[in-house]
């Protein structure tokens, strides 16, 4: 069949038909099938990689836990230990207060009792020369009668004589 400018010629049309199922057979064994092989190695590549991204995300989660549970723990247990720190330290020092009060007591007591021991020795003591002195001048007003310059010179010996005892 032909048409003045346009012709149809079925032999090219099955022709050109057979060339193209054989350039598409070609292309799809030869080039189709590596190209599909090396995209699906790639996506299996890809699918590793996320399953190893999440294997690694849901370990890196599990660590934090553990941590956080572990932080929360030793967080607890200083507490406590400073709790009783806290508790020893307070019962020492009410400890090492209390024997510092009685200590102070039983030496206040002593002072006391050495210092009342003191005043009864000197209280003695000073009755024993009074007594003396007493003596002393009754025996020297009996030997002799008293004028004023005797009085005077007895008191100032009086008064010398308990200066040197002292």
């Amino acid at each position: 069949m032909k048409l003045g400018f346009l012709s149809i010629d079925i032999g090219t049309i099955l022709f050109s038909w057979i060339n193209l199922m054989i350039l598409f057979f070609a292309l799809k064994h030869f080039l189709f099938k590596p190209v599909q092989k090396i995209l699906s190695e790639r996506q299996e590549a890809v699918d590793k990689s996320l399953k190893d991204a999440e294997d690694a995300r849901e370990r890196a989660e599990a660590a934090e836990t553990a941590y956080t549970e572990k932080l929360q723990q030793t967080k607890e247990e200083s507490a406590e230990m400073l709790r009783k720190a806290t508790r020893k330290a307070q019962l020492r020092s009410e400890e090492i207060i209390a024997d510092a009060k009685s200590e102070a007591a039983a030496i206040l007591q002593a002072n006391r009792d050495e210092l009342e021991r003191e005043k009864h020795r000197a209280e003695s003591q000073l009755r024993s020369e009074v007594s003396g002195l007493a003596v002393m001048v009754a025996e020297k007003v009996m030997e002799r009668e008293i004028n004023q310059a005797d009085h005077e010179r007895l008191i100032d010996e009086f008064i010398d004589s308990v200066g040197d005892v002292q």
